[in-house]
């Protein structure tokens, strides 16, 4: 039998110009690296193995995903889904501290909602970004938003983010995408970290990271996280502090039995909010060069606070040659309070600060999975048949006293609602009480997921993916805490809903290098949950079904990755419209492209970058006003590029950098008004010195660099231009 020999892949510095050529019109409409440790770490078949996925000398690039949902371990070039990873050597090097900065970096979102605002970074991918579109797992357990802010990107290995519907790899979930955090893992080889460093202003933290064997045989090692965090940001009177511990603890039970065990604690907590922004119309709206964005335009003493404790389990058993069976389950507790005050422009030129004040809120969520895997032929015909359960179940609990209504709250705090634009005042906080109520359920969503999928190999060239699911939600919400506080009836909703969704993949590579697919997915989702802001704030809607097509195509050139989706989704469009309520109106249609490029573009020059185009439109509205128009607060088109670039000369040295488009986007759902798009650029450097056996990394970066002021979205300013440093020793 004759051995055809290896098709070469093409060179990319051309396809890399073809690609910057793209990207530069875009950006025009505005104005090498330390390797990581080599650590032994076990793998689903639990054995250990060097890992040097998403290092620097990578490019960053990840050839394997350890656990696409229910399909498991997969090669990231041969899924039919977009997903694109964030390595923990990326997130270190770019010096992350939040999601803000992965999301800012990701040529698939949009980032829309800062941390500093007091929860969780917020984002549209694929045009998606109402009210709980994001999904979030950990480790392949699905969780809901309400827990992100319990998430700490220094506690974890990579973050996986998968654009568009998700529902048959980790159950159901809406269709903005979801992100995998996928946690730090125990090392094999004695690993030591600590590193110093600044985020910005005079906000300082420390970060811990430890790993290594318990005992000679290697049978157990473990991973241990600390954090301390505290200090001024980079907006005046603005305060972050966090402080983690996180655990994470492997038993190689035997050759064929690994059972994890991870634990973690986590607070967070911000005062002086990112002010958020109200407009009675939106043609009061000043430009954002008319304000000042490293200034405070809420009080010092509006403030969030969070709590999270979350202990795991899971574990992977190869029974024979053919069967294995893995499992997890995982329990987030969190408690979260947090008041502002919004300033609010309901007149030219001048703000109110009215309070917006909230009782604590307590959740608690569950979520666990368990699937039989079976690895066989059937005559020429590779099969792998995955059949299992994926669980969830969140309970939210509020006091009666939510609000200080009547009482100050919606009241201005000071100025008599007229402070000028250009005048950021500090007032007494208002006296007030609340929490000390009766403490019931507000609400319970639980979601049931069995599946049953088959990855079909015909040959070199030619696969599939054919998935069922069969999808139970049912919901509970009671608005009791605001029916108390106005004097109003409480309502409640109950929703029980099953849906049979089908999940259709062929794959087709032409070439061992190039990978081709077409995906058909659809799932039923829970209903929008109407915001705070919204007069029916709380009220849960019915579940709805999603879909979405998509092509693509991956392709390993030279030593990069490169990936491109065409996509149509069609999701329940929900808006709060002009009488301030929360509702459901027609079905929000985005049609787009994503195309990213991830690796070594030359030996030193390395990029992570890409672009998406999108085309959305609302479609079947009642309201005749909103048919055709685009969604509120979706850009069209975002191009972001950073790159790397080692310098031969000085071994151990590489600069950085980054250019960062986001496109117009509408404010209201008439689209009479728009903001416009911006583009923002960073700078930085890196540099690592051997010291003995040991590794000092001394890192800097700029962000924002011109301190261009433009509206983040309809709400928020973006960031000012901040510095950020850091040491890292290794030992």
């Amino acid at each position: 039998m004759s051995v055809a020999a290896p098709t070469p892949r093409p060179h990319l510095l051309a396809l890399a110009i073809a690609c910057a050529s793209i990207a530069t019109p875009l950006l025009a409409a505005d104005e090498q690296a330390a390797p990581e440790a080599r650590l032994n770490l076990p793998q689903t078949d639990v054995n250990a193995t060097r890992i040097a996925d998403g290092s620097a000398e990578a490019g960053y690039l990840t050839d394997s995903l350890k656990n696409v949902g229910a399909l498991g371990g997969m090669a990231l070039k041969d899924t039919p889904y977009s997903i694109s990873v964030v390595s923990s050597e990326l997130i270190r090097n770019t010096q992350a501290t939040s999601t803000d900065d992965i999301f800012k970096l990701s040529p698939f979102t949009q980032f829309t909602s800062p941390s500093g605002a007091g929860y969780a970074s917020s984002v549209a991918i694929r045009g998606f970004n109402d009210l709980g579109n994001l999904n979030i797992a950990n480790d392949g357990l699905r969780f809901s938003n309400g827990s992100d802010s319990g998430n700490f990107v220094e506690e974890m290995e990579r973050l996986e983010i998968v654009s568009g519907l998700s529902g048959f790899l980790y159950g159901p979930g809406s269709p903005g995408g979801l992100v995998n955090y996928v946690l730090k893992r125990p090392t094999y080889e004695r690993y030591n970290s600590v590193t110093l460093g600044n985020a910005g202003g005079e906000n300082a933290y420390v970060h811990g990271d430890f790993g290594g064997p318990i005992d000679d045989q290697g049978v157990l090692a473990y991973r241990v996280n600390v954090l301390a965090q505290d200090g001024e940001t980079a907006i005046d009177l603005q305060n972050r502090r966090r402080k983690m511990v996180s655990l994470a603890l492997d038993w190689n039970v035997s050759d064929d039995l690994l059972v994890q065990f991870d634990a973690s604690y986590k607070k967070n907590q911000t005062h002086g909010l990112t002010s958020y922004w109200y407009f009675a119309d939106q043609r009061l709206r000043p430009d954002a060069d008319q304000l000042d964005n490293d200034k405070l335009y809420s009080q010092r003493w509006a403030f969030s606070d969070s709590e999270h404790e979350r202990v795991g389990s899971r574990f992977n058993w190869r029974l024979n040659e053919v069967f294995s069976l893995r499992g997890a389950v995982a329990h987030d507790r969190n408690r979260t309070q947090y008041a502002y005050t919004g300033p609010t422009v309901t007149s030219p030129g001048v703000y109110s600060q009215p309070l917006y004040a909230f009782a604590p809120v307590e959740r608690e969520e569950t979520s666990a999975y368990l699937f039989a895997d079976a690895a066989f032929d059937t005559a020429s015909i590779g099969h792998k048949v995955t059949f299992g359960y994926q669980g969830n179940v969140a309970r939210v609990r509020d006091y009666t006293d939510y609000i200080p209504f009547p009482g100050p709250q919606y009241q201005p705090v000071g100025g008599n609602g007229s402070i000028p634009l250009d005048e950021t005042p500090q007032y007494a906080k208002p006296d007030y009480s609340i929490g000390h109520g009766d403490q019931r359920l507000s609400s319970r969503t639980q979601a049931d997921n069995l599946l049953l999928g088959d990855v079909i190999t015909f040959n070199e060239q030619w696969s599939t993916i054919l998935g069922v699911t069969r999808t139970r939600i049912k919901t509970f919400s009671d608005n009791f805490m605001w029916a108390e506080s106005f004097g109003t009836p409480s309502q409640i909703d109950n929703y029980n809903q099953s849906k049979t969704s089908p999940n259709v993949s062929l794959i087709y590579k032409p070439l061992p290098w190039l990978t081709t697919y077409a995906t058909y997915i659809e799932g039923l989702q829970a209903g929008g949950i109407a915001p705070n802001t919204a007069l029916n704030a709380g009220q849960a809607m019915a579940p709805a079904i999603s879909e979405q097509y998509e092509v693509g195509v991956k392709a390993e050139v030279g030593e990069a990755l490169l990936t491109l989706a065409l996509f149509n989704i069609d999701k329940p469009n929900g808006y709060t419209n002009q009488q301030q309520i929360y509702v459901q109106d027609g079905r929000q249609e985005n049609n787009g492209l994503e195309f990213g490029i991830t690796g070594k573009v030359t030996p030193q020059l390395t990029l992570v970058s890409g672009l998406t185009l999108l085309d959305p439109q609302v479609k079947k509205a009642a309201n005749a006003s909103i048919e055709g128009n685009k969604p509120v607060g979706v850009a069209s088109q975002l191009a972001k590029v950073y790159a790397e670039y080692d310098l031969n000369g000085v071994p151990g040295f590489a600069v950085t950098g980054g250019a960062y488009y986001t496109g117009k986007q509408y404010v209201d759902e008439a689209n009479h008004y728009s903001l416009p798009s911006f583009t923002t650029f960073d700078a930085g450097a890196r540099y690592r010195l051997p010291l003995a056996d040991n590794a000092l990394t001394l890192r800097a970066n700029v962000s924002n660099l011109t301190n261009k002021a433009y509206w983040l979205s309809d709400h928020f300013l973006g960031a000012p231009r901040t510095l950020t440093f850091s040491a890292q020793l290794e030992f």
